[in-house]
């Protein structure tokens, strides 16, 4: 542990060169940036290649003020899951992981690393609500409104932790926000890099990916200690949980794109959009610091499909 390791080995521990830094290098400790004086009224608010209900047929029909409103309608939903994702997931697993049961690494700058953590992800949080706001006020959708659990890696969390209590339980919603928080970066990269949209949006989600880097590293340390401290029956549980966090993550959502055609006149089913993604091919999503720690705990990579 840091608290009794040799000099040289303290200062080469991953943890405390992140808590460290972490006033400086996360948005939190940031001024706040002014969201109206980043929006721009004739720039589209979200890549039109990653919204699927525009790939459907009929949506060639819509005309360009009701694109426009179903790209607004994909920036709110955009930020509803990354919501969803941090409150359902995340902060719990942190909480979880201050817990005196859990046999995680608990030294002071674990400790320490795990607080930053969870006030960087309520900050995350805020973004996503002043960022939402702003949109909903700007492009008069103030009534689009996603539900924590109509997103498919709420519902696979659900599934997975079905039937369990007590620490099985725990284990399971740890092992999914390791596969939340290991892949998350990639999840919003394709939106911090997109120069054709809002610039709002756009930096909002890459001040949100440059802590994700951060936050990586935490989980993976820490959820690397705790897998070592599991008995065999319970590293299993740990390995199928991950499996599920990663499958759910890839899963497309449903009935949110529904509601997001809906605000530009466009009428779709479930039905529809289960057929579209059945025909494509999983997104695919950056594994690289997952499979750093699979590497040191020595498990194999084919496992996960990474």
């Amino acid at each position: 542990m840091p608290g009794t390791a040799a000099p040289e080995e303290y200062e080469r521990d991953l943890l405390v060169q992140l808590t460290r830094r972490w006033g400086k290098r996360v948005a939190v400790k940031k001024d706040e940036l002014d969201l109206d004086g980043h929006f721009d009224a004739a720039l589209p608010d979200f890549p039109e290649h990653l919204v699927p209900v525009l790939g459907l047929p009929g949506a060639e029909r819509l005309d360009r003020d009701a694109r426009e409103r179903v790209l607004s309608a994909a920036w709110i939903a955009y930020n509803a899951k990354t919501a969803a994702i941090e409150d359902e997931i995340i902060l719990p697993a942190c909480r979880l992981m201050l817990q005196e049961w859990i046999p995680v690494r608990r030294d002071d700058v674990a400790v320490d690393a795990l607080h930053q953590t969870i006030i960087d992800e309520h900050y995350h949080i805020l973004m996503c609500h002043n960022a939402v706001g702003v949109t909903r006020r700007r492009r008069d959708l103030a009534d689009v409104r996603f539900a924590p659990d109509a997103w498919s890696v709420v519902q696979g969390r659900a599934a997975a932790r079905a039937g369990l209590s007590g620490f099985d339980r725990d284990v399971v919603d740890i092992a999914f926000s390791l596969a939340a928080e290991t892949t998350i970066s990639g999840f919003l990269s394709a939106l911090s890099t997109a120069r054709e949209i809002q610039p709002m949006n756009r930096i909002t989600t890459d001040l949100h990916r440059r802590d994700e880097s951060g936050h990586a590293v935490v989980f993976r340390e820490l959820c690397g200690s705790l897998y070592r401290n599991l008995d065999s029956a319970q590293q299993r549980m740990f390995r199928e949980a991950l499996v599920g966090g990663l499958t759910a993550f890839r899963s497309a959502d449903l009935e949110p794109w529904v509601t997001v055609a809906a605000q530009g006149g466009f009428e779709i089913g479930v039905d529809q959009l289960r057929e579209w993604a059945a025909s494509r091919p999983a997104p695919a999503r950056d594994t690289g610091p997952l499979q750093v720690l699979l590497d040191d705990l020595g498990i194999g990579h084919d496992l996960f499909g990474t």
